[in-house]
């Protein structure tokens, strides 16, 4: 539940497709009215489109429901707020009034795959009008692409017993994962009118979007909705293993929200609903998904080894340098001493470590104890990708595809933090193929792998399989590290692509 910060990288990002002639579409129906959208060069982009009611006053925390019919034809050519967040690395405008998607979509398009993108941010920030998911050029390559927002923080994943009480499917606390459902339900629902094809849809997303597609995956209520599904650098803490359950109960959860209420002076939800998203936001309040008996019915373990799962394509995978930027949010800290070096280990697996592991992984002194902080952060994070996949491998039938990105991409010409080398996020604008909205000068070896990565999510999308005509040959994953395809140029396999060895994270 990390997030993708983009503060450095909006400043550096320009117009996209900027000299370009705009002009109007042709109106197209959907739930709620019509709409028109912009079309630049053969790509027609329609922006805003609501998905579902706005989720304030007494819809606040409540099941997304249906979409307000408009009169006339709506302009959908700018994106809509941001949700209402406390992700400071976020420009405004953000607004509880946010469940709204994009389409990208080439023009005389019929029955091409969809790309459904989901954004990162920790469940607690980001939005889909990041400069980064622009689908401009992954649907010229002949797929339609959808972003969507959902309800995020304390808005997006909060539980209470009044609230589990009054649902009529007597769950709370995954309102964020039911508006994403929404947004796909809609998406089958109205795709078609953009040239879509309904029974080809891909999900797909990073970090917390990442975790969203292991959720939706796993979820009942998700079912044929799509097709295949694609999940970069996210999976934190699902799926779960059975004695990791107790941080996802929706007992502990409700009583949380109890807590909540009292702390902010309230003594009913309609207190809640009375008070002001900004009064809200200043409580402290950490969003994770939970089983709810809804949503999720069972952890993710159970349901994938009963195969239970929505059982698709998957393809997963993870970067080689994640560790230096998500240590610190894991940990809470970046003092990193070998003082505290067993410390933080067992903080971060959430148990005391092995002398095995500790050996791998060693803290003599303080230069040391950050660097192996840092790899096993890394490396545990690989871990939960791998044990993922791993499940599908044993129980599913679609056999799933793994990844390493190791490429350490050109630096900015600004000094670089979160996200830079191989970090978190960077493989983004490389499966995007946006890397013109970032100046620095890309090298030849960059703009290849862009446009490779690019092709094969596409194909992925198109076939179930990221192998195809120019592609290179992906084998399904197996458990082995054969089984695992190593994106990058020579300079990164070399420093990046070995793989951990994940046999010191099984219990």
């Amino acid at each position: 539940m990390i997030a993708f910060r983009v503060t450095a990288f909006l400043a550096l990002c320009v117009t996209a497709h900027s000299g370009h002639a705009i002009q109007l579409t042709d109106s197209v129906k959907v739930s709620g009215g019509e709409i028109v959208g912009s079309q630049i060069e053969a790509i027609r982009s329609y922006l805003g489109i609501p998905y579902a009611a706005p989720p304030v006053g007494d819809l606040r925390w409540r099941a997304p429901q249906a979409v307000v019919p408009w009169t006339g034809i709506r302009e959908a050519r700018s994106f809509s707020p941001a949700c209402a967040q406390t992700a400071a690395w976020l420009p405004n405008p953000k607004s509880e009034d946010c469940l709204y998607l994009n389409i990208w979509a080439p023009e005389k398009a019929r029955n091409l795959p969809v790309l459904v993108w989901i954004h990162g941010g920790g469940f607690y920030g980001g939005t889909s009008a990041q400069p980064g998911y622009d689908g401009h050029n992954l649907a010229k390559r002949g797929v339609i692409v959808v972003t969507i927002n959902y309800r995020l923080g304390i808005f997006g994943f909060f539980s209470h017993p009044e609230l589990t009480a009054e649902s009529p499917d007597k769950a709370s606390g995954n309102q964020g994962i039911e508006d994403q459902i929404a947004a796909l339900r809609w998406v089958k629902d109205n795709i078609t009118a953009f040239g879509g094809d309904p029974r080809r849809v891909t999900i797909m997303g990073e970090s917390a979007g990442g975790e969203s597609v292991a959720i939706l995956v796993a979820s009942p209520l998700a079912k044929g909705f799509f097709q295949r599904a694609i999940a970069q650098s996210g999976n934190d803490a699902l799926p779960i293993n059975s004695d990791e359950n107790g941080q996802f109960d929706r007992k502990t959860a409700e009583s949380q929200g109890q807590a909540l209420v009292k702390a902010v002076g309230g003594e009913l939800l309609a207190d809640l609903r009375g008070m002001s998203a900004e009064t809200l936001q200043k409580t402290a309040w950490s969003p994770r998904t939970i089983v709810d008996g809804h949503v999720l019915r069972e952890d993710l373990t159970t349901t994938y080894r009963y195969n239970r799962q929505n059982d698709v394509p998957l393809l997963v995978g993870w970067n080689a340098e994640e560790g230096k930027d998500l240590a610190p949010e894991i940990l809470g800290t970046d003092d990193f001493t070998s003082a505290n070096h067993r410390e933080l280990v067992a903080k971060l697996l959430g148990y005391a470590p092995s002398a095995r592991l500790l050996a791998a992984y060693p803290g003599t002194d303080d230069a040391q104890a950050r660097a192996s902080i840092n790899q096993l952060t890394n490396d545990w994070w690989g871990w939960r990708m791998w044990y993922w996949a791993g499940l599908q491998a044993k129980y599913g039938r679609s056999k799933p595809y793994v990844y390493l990105f190791a490429h350490r991409p050109t630096e900015p010409l600004t000094p670089c933090g979160y996200g830079c080398g191989a970090g978190h996020g960077a493989e983004i604008q490389y499966v995007f193929d946006q890397l013109d909205l970032d100046p620095r000068p890309w090298s030849t070896s960059d703009r290849k792998l862009a446009a490779r990565l690019a092709d094969t999510w596409v194909n992925f999308a198109r076939t179930g399989s990221p192998s195809g005509r120019g592609l290179p040959v992906w084998p399904k994953f197996n458990g082995s590290n054969a089984s695992v395809l190593r994106l990058g140029d020579d300079a990164g396999l070399k420093m990046h692509g070995k793989l951990p060895d994940f046999s010191l994270f099984q219990r």
